[in-house]
């Protein structure tokens, strides 16, 4: 008797976040930053030529979508940084930054989600949790090197997110894998996605942002 075929799992299709057009920017919102005089500049993302392009403010910032998403999804772009130092990152499994009561609402994404590092440089000490492609300053994830292209071209990055399982591929290689065990970060539903601007940073550029349900 033979073993029963099981069918195979359907993924589902991608689902657009962005396609260089500003009606694909609806559901895009800024963070906001309060109580914070002087500092209070979390940074512009502009619609340029058919790409979203980071400027930096006076404080970090997140441009995050303000609908939630699967709880376990493949999230996919391209970035092209403008120098190999200059520093953003993609956030991922975060709650709503309006949630906390926090003066700089992007923070919520630092504390309670995890960002997919953009950083050549891997400030402010070189560490592999630091550099590009790996899970920012997580300790114990598998990481493995594999530089971003030269500056002026375009990487292509993809985060697969399965129960607290998250894994990271850069230009086709995986460079990081890590399992989340605090239960303070992380929460699947409802949760976000979102791209970050970084002080002091050169202008990073992202494109063909898409997301679909695994």
């Amino acid at each position: 008797m033979s073993a029963r075929t099981l069918p195979p799992k359907v993924v589902a299709m991608w689902t657009t976040l962005f396609d260089g057009t500003n009606t694909s920017l609806r559901n895009w919102r800024m963070s906001t930053i309060t109580n914070q005089p002087g500092n209070d500049n979390p940074g512009t993302f502009d619609l340029v030529d058919g790409t979203l392009v980071v400027r930096s403010g006076s404080d970090i910032g997140l441009y995050w979508y303000t609908r939630p998403a699967p709880a376990d999804y493949e999230l996919a772009l391209e970035f092209k940084q403008s120098a190999l130092a200059d520093n953003s990152g993609v956030f991922v499994r975060f709650p709503d930054p309006n949630s906390k009561g926090y003066n700089n609402t992007a923070y919520v994404a630092v504390d309670f989600g995890f960002e997919i590092q953009i950083d050549g440089a891997g400030v402010p000490d070189g560490a592999p949790k630091h550099l590009t492609g790996a899970v920012y300053n997580i300790e114990d994830q598998d990481f493995t090197l594999s530089p971003a292209r030269p500056a002026g071209e375009w990487n292509e990055l993809a985060v697969v997110i399965v129960g607290q399982t998250y894994t990271v591929r850069l230009n086709g290689r995986q460079t990081a894998r890590f399992h989340n065990t605090n239960p303070m970060r992380g929460i699947a539903s409802p949760a976000f996605v979102g791209l970050q601007s970084h002080p002091s940073s050169g202008p990073v550029a992202f494109r063909g942002i898409r997301i679909r349900q695994l």
